[in-house]
């Protein structure tokens, strides 16, 4: 969690009430991507808190 940001630490705490669980931390040249998931629901969070829904991240199973 230290190299999440403070809006996604924040996010992150506020969603995880309803099951959804950090997957992975992605590095991009850009930003630093948070990765979420519900079941095969995949929410990103950027480093300045914006989410994404529908993400074009693909996970592995």
């Amino acid at each position: 969690m230290k190299e999440l940001s403070i809006a996604q630490q924040c996010y992150l705490s506020e969603i995880s009430n309803f099951g959804y669980t950090l997957s992975f931390v992605r590095q991009t040249p850009e930003d630093k991507l948070t990765v979420v998931q519900l079941d095969n629901g995949v929410i990103t969070i950027d480093e300045e808190g914006e989410r994404e829904r529908n993400s074009a991240i693909k996970v592995r199973n």
